[in-house]
């Protein structure tokens, strides 16, 4: 570094009116003193330098030909404030060297108050490499600087740009910018304020992002970071804020929020996105003292399905019914303008399921939304499939005595919803009060049966299975029981169906089959003769397990069960569900001698090429065909089914025997067994237990063993 300039190095000129008393002796690089015309009076230091000039050449020269062309502008514009007392002095800019390139230097500057005007000493210091300015303009970093008023005492190119000055300075105050100014109101109660005036005024944060339309008309996003400053000679408060266009990062951020809660295919609210949006509505609503007095709104959801919309798919492919979907969407939002006085929220929350979430003052407008969206599947139907295709929609209101959420109000509103399908279809049901306390009841029978298998209090009892020729029992069902939260029983017909819609139908077949198996391993010794088979009837969603086999076959061997006492009873509703699933699981079955029979045939859907097909040995015969009527349809059906399951090797069980004629009526038919009250009702099994190793006939219920001296021919007796 230069070896700093003595006073004698100071050059002036002649009739300057600085005095050698008002000069730094050891000056740091290079000094330069200007009047108040910013004409050069006095220089020191190292001009060859910094400038490539000697000292001597620029005296009377202009301060502002000794800038780079680009930084004039700024510069002068800062001294002149500076001049006004306005600010401290101490820019970064670029001077000149006559070799053509270009020193950057930090300034610091004095006044000097002399009779005819300020003068300024000015000090240049040499920035090793590029400069801050410099480099935040390389990297498209903004700077502003100003005071607690909004005036702009320092900025740079990138804030220019950033603000849509592109090749000109910022000046004056940041209130006068050509610019719009648009934020987040949750985050600031002033959103179009510059952020520079939020930090000032203590409305803002350190830290916001905001949307600039610049001077350009350009609309960018900006990250402004701010510290509150003082300049070095007088203290002066100020913020300095770094701004940083972060318009992709936020496109980038708005298409990824987009597709988080926006369905691809309809454009629609997800799920989610849905149930968040209708939240915020139905608190605005519960809100009495958001609206006028004496004015009441409404708040429910509407939970909108396509009829047999499997089918549309399967007749004509995946891509037209998704083109289906998309023009039902949009004849959807369109019908949404024909709603008056309402705040209305539409999502997709299913393939062909969607809901809307309404504020109103009418129920009208209630059936206004779901009659447009009937019609928007028909028209839609008809314009894409050329076919008419219908719709069902379920309905249900918020009530602030019961206060249901929202997913709430859409489960009311789906369980409606599939009533109406089930009913006919094509239809609008709504959800009422009967239907809440029939849910109560069901929710509340939910609790119960989950406490009841937490607790291993599920219960089973045993209904006999008897051989009707000589009143001997053969076997048993096992029959799941639960016990209410008073000890009483809860009917079947109640708690089964909340097992299934719960999901809970897996484990109850999983706490009656342990005990059951268990009973008949104690039994094992106590049988030489054989022991009973006794069934349990497993759900669909058992008989979906995967390792269903193996699950069976590990109990039996646990509990030391010859695989010929147990039977697996299948419900007939879900053969056609298992036909593939569980194909395997009951040929092993049928391999290692379990028994497998269909439950209540008869009553369900499935054809006699499923029994045929399926690995079965029982048909367990419902009893809505027992009928004495010989010449009945039913009559002849069970006949038929009988002839069928005698030729296909199984054996038959007649279920709901209560009276001396239906026991009559199945014998003609040869029967191989019978169940029902006529014999035995279901009983706990250290009750079974006993009048099994009783060795003696069970005698229907107010009679005597009916004495049969030919057996009729049934399938596994010795006359075959």
């Amino acid at each position: 570094m230069q070896t700093p300039n003595r006073l004698g190095d100071w050059k002036v000129l002649p009739g300057s009116q600085i005095v050698p008393s008002d000069v730094i002796l050891n000056s740091p690089d290079f000094v330069v003193c200007v009047d108040p015309e910013f004409r050069i009076e006095g220089v020191g230091g190292d001009s060859e330098a910094f400038l490539g000039v000697a000292a001597e050449e620029l005296l009377g020269r202009q301060a502002i030909e000794l800038i780079h062309v680009e930084d004039r502008d700024r510069v002068m514009g800062n001294m002149i404030r500076y001049a006004e007392g306005k600010e401290s002095y101490r820019p970064e800019l670029r001077l000149l060297h006559s070799s053509g390139h270009a020193v950057v230097v930090e300034v610091v500057g004095r006044r000097l108050r002399r009779p005819d005007g300020v003068h300024f000493l000015l000090v240049a210091r040499r920035q090793l490499g590029l400069g801050v300015r410099q480099v935040a303009d390389d990297i498209g970093i903004g700077i502003l600087r100003c005071d607690p008023l909004g005036e702009i005492h320092e900025s740079n190119a990138a804030a220019s740009v950033q603000h849509g000055y592109e090749g000109e300075e910022l000046s004056g105050r940041i209130q006068d910018l050509n610019v719009q100014v648009s934020g987040d109101s949750k985050d600031c109660p002033d959103a179009q304020l510059h952020p520079a005036l939020r930090y000032l005024n203590g409305a803002g944060t350190a830290s916001q992002v905001v949307t600039i339309i610049g001077r350009d008309g350009v609309s960018r996003v900006i990250s402004f970071d701010a510290r509150r400053v003082r300049y070095r000679e007088d203290g002066t408060p100020g913020v300095i804020m770094l701004l940083r266009n972060v318009t992709e990062r936020y496109e980038m951020q708005q298409e990824l929020y987009r597709r988080s809660t926006r369905d691809d295919l309809t454009g629609l609210l997800k799920r989610s996105a849905f149930l968040e949006a209708a939240e915020d509505l139905l608190a605005a609503t519960a809100r009495p003292g958001d609206f006028p007095v004496g004015e009441q709104k409404l708040f429910g959801v509407l939970f909108c399905d396509i009829d047999r919309f499997k089918s549309i798919n399967e007749r004509h492919g995946h891509g037209e019914a998704d083109r289906f979907l998309g023009q039902v969407s949009e004849q959807l939002e369109a019908s949404l303008h024909t709603v008056e006085s309402s705040v209305v929220y539409l999502g997709r929350i299913g393939g062909d399921e969607f809901a809307i979430a309404i504020q109103c003052a009418s129920r009208d407008e209630f059936e206004q939304l779901a009659d447009g969206f009937r019609a928007a599947v028909q028209r839609s139907a008809l314009e894409t499939l050329h076919v008419l295709v219908t719709a069902s929609v379920g309905v249900s209101f918020y009530d602030p005595n019961v206060g249901q959420t929202v997913e709430e109000l859409l489960d009311e509103a789906g369980a409606v919803l599939r009533l109406a399908k089930r009913t006919g279809r094509d239809r609008v049901l709504h959800f009422d009060s009967g239907m809440r306390a029939v849910r109560s009841e069901q929710s509340r029978l939910e609790g119960v049966l989950r406490s009841a298998l937490a607790d291993g209090r599920i219960e089973y009892a045993l209904q006999p299975v008897v051989d009707p020729y000589t009143g001997m029992i053969s076997g048993a069902e096992a029959l799941a029981r639960l016990r209410d939260d008073d000890a009483t029983l809860v009917p079947a017909a109640a708690w089964i169906e909340v097992a299934v819609a719960a999901g809970l139908s897996s484990a109850v077949d999983a706490a009656v089959l342990e005990p059951v198996l268990a009973l008949l391993g104690s039994l094992v010794e106590r049988c030489p003769g054989g022991l009973p088979v006794i069934g349990v009837n497993l759900s669909d969603t058992s008989l979906a397990r995967p390792d269903l086999a193996d699950w069976i076959f590990s109990l039996l061997e646990r509990y030391q069960v010859p695989p010929e006492a147990f039977l697996v009873e299948v419900p007939e509703l879900v053969l056609p569900v298992i036909r593939e699933r569980s194909a395997e699981a009951l040929n092993r079955f049928r391999d290692k001698g379990l028994w497998l029979a269909v439950d209540d045939f008869g009553s369900g859907y499935a054809s006699f090429n499923e029994v045929r097909d399926l690995p079965l040995n029982t048909l367990k015969i419902d009893r809505s065909f027992l009928t004495e009527q010989r010449d009945s349809a039913d009559y002849i059906i069970l006949r038929t089914a009988l002839e069928m399951t005698h030729a296909l090797g199984c054996r038959s069980v007649a279920e709901g025997v209560e009276t001396q004629a239906e026991l009559d009526v199945v014998m003609e038919l040869k029967v191989d067994y019978v169940q029902g009250y006529f014999f035995a009702r279901p009983m706990p099994p250290q009750d079974f237990v006993t009048l099994l190793l009783s060795a003696k006939p069970v005698a229907p219920q107010g009679s005597a063993v009916r004495q049969i001296t030919t057996p009729g021919q049934r399938v596994g007796s010795e006359d075959e």
